[in-house]
């Protein structure tokens, strides 16, 4: 069988004047899946529609080019009507090939997806052996698939099915790597303030997480199943991704890497003792309340040079309100410490969220600038499908589907999904502009990216000043 991956772009004219701040990302879900697909034996090719600068056309007539058996993409949010018009336009141009859908916006919308023929099929939560049981039972019987776990489909008759649901893979040590090679992995990068070193690619040390904040969209997709790898197996790939593809920097992007501690000491010794952590260094994101002294600095010894903090607010009642489980006080200690370390720190707002002020906006602004981390975001909060927050609001006062308007930058007031009552979203959006203009027009932090860190591109500091002009 012959398998076509695509990697969706949104429509980013949505995004106004933010758009020049993204970069293609490593698509760690697709590869993951294009790995389980070769290690099967199936003949897979991907498609970046982002990292290529493809047009609708450009992709199709590629894909038309392969002419695939099937043809999977992964859908989030804001590009779910991008991928709507490619599954039309490729079934026009091919009506024999089977379309499946992933990711956590599929999860959600199953039922709808397969029903209005957007998908042939939908994979839920880890997909890697249920894609390959999938090629495998439409080889065999296209009309019998009841038996693959985990799928969401529509029989001859036309029922949407949902199978039984598969259990979690908990030995994740057992797939195969992502499939790199097949990515135009050279044009990735991370965040603006996440790059310091490229080639850049990513890796999960760990699935799932123990959490349960209400505006994460983990927590009703298969992901509140914490899952972890042995931490030598982590090293064996990290240092296979540094012989292979050369790469300086590697990205965690496990919601809280690292989350069991005594896993942290056996894979930092592992590091140092290959010479990797002179070779490629790393960053992850976690929790402040997790970072005391000795996590710290045994994170720096192994490579570690930067951790991304979800820190949300600088307001406690706001925390408390979306279930963080955070205290201000410990992000602090945890601010402090990484920084004793010699770990660079980057901040993590939402503003915009459930019983907020404008008063409380500045409230999370300042206390940014008290913190005094290395970078910070500003993200408007989003009730993305999947979380609580979606479904909360879903209900109430959001019921709207315009999904390409799913952003957290988002510069119209008159599109913007969700700001709390009696908040104008004129005034919403302007503050985040002031946000980034507070927190970066401090000669301290002109100093400090200029002169210091020096990890901002300027043209990426040129796309930041625009956003920043409202």
């Amino acid at each position: 069988m012959r398998v076509l991956l695509i990697n969706p772009a949104m429509n980013m004219r949505k995004l106004g004047r933010f758009a020049g701040l993204l970069e293609p990302m490593p698509c760690i879900g697709l590869a993951y899946i294009a790995g389980a697909l070769e290690a099967h034996g199936v003949h897979v090719r991907v498609i970046d529609m982002f990292a290529e600068k493809l047009s609708g056309q450009e992709v199709v007539d590629r894909v038309v080019r392969f002419q695939p058996d099937m043809v999977g993409m992964t859908v989030l949010t804001p590009s779910a009507p991008t991928c709507s018009e490619l599954s039309r336009q490729i079934r026009a141009r091919l009506p024999g090939v089977k379309v499946v859908w992933g990711a956590v916006h599929a999860d959600v919308f199953a039922h709808d997806i397969v029903r209005d023929g957007d998908a042939d099929f939908v994979v839920h939560h880890d997909g890697e052996i249920t894609i390959t049981e999938l090629v495998d039972a439409l080889a065999a019987d296209p009309q019998d698939l009841g038996h693959v776990d985990g799928i969401t489909w529509r029989t001859a008759d036309g029922q949407v099915v949902k199978n039984k649901e598969r259990a979690l893979n908990r030995d994740l040590d057992a797939l195969p790597y992502p499939a790199w090679h097949l990515f135009p992995y050279h044009r990735y990068g991370l965040l603006p303030f996440a790059d310091f070193a490229k080639p850049v690619l990513t890796m999960a040390g760990s699935r799932g997480c123990p959490y349960r904040c209400d505006y994460c969209s983990l927590i009703n997709t298969g992901g509140k199943v914490f899952r972890r790898r042995d931490p030598i197996k982590i090293v064996d790939e990290y240092e296979y991704l540094v012989e292979r593809y050369g790469v300086k920097q590697i990205g965690f992007i496990d919601p809280i890497f690292p989350l069991v501690k005594k896993d942290l000491g056996p894979l930092c010794q592992e590091l140092v003792r290959r010479g990797l952590d002179q070779r490629c260094q790393w960053l992850s994101e976690t929790r402040a309340d997790r970072l005391d002294p000795e996590t710290c600095q045994m994170m720096y010894d192994g490579g570690c040079r930067r951790v991304l903090m979800g820190i949300e607010s600088g307001s406690d009642m706001l925390l408390g309100n979306v279930n963080k489980n955070l205290t201000t006080a410990s992000v602090r200690e945890g601010v402090k410490n990484a920084k004793a370390a010699g770990i660079q720190t980057v901040g993590l707002f939402m503003i915009g969220m459930p019983g907020e002020t404008p008063e409380m906006t500045r409230e999370t602004v300042e206390f940014a600038v008290d913190l005094d981390v290395d970078f910070a975001k500003f993200a408007i909060t989003v009730p993305f499908p999947g979380s609580k927050l979606f479904e909360d609001r879903w209900q109430k006062d959001l019921f709207r589907d315009d999904w390409e308007n799913y952003t957290t930058f988002n510069p119209d007031p008159d599109r913007l999904v969700y700001h709390p009552p009696g908040y104008d979203p004129a005034e919403l959006i302007r503050m985040q502009s002031w946000a980034l203009r507070r927190f970066y027009m401090r000669p301290s932090q002109v100093k400090r990216q200029m002169v210091e860190l020096r990890t901002i591109s300027p043209k990426m500091l040129l796309y930041g000043l625009y956003g920043m002009a409202i």
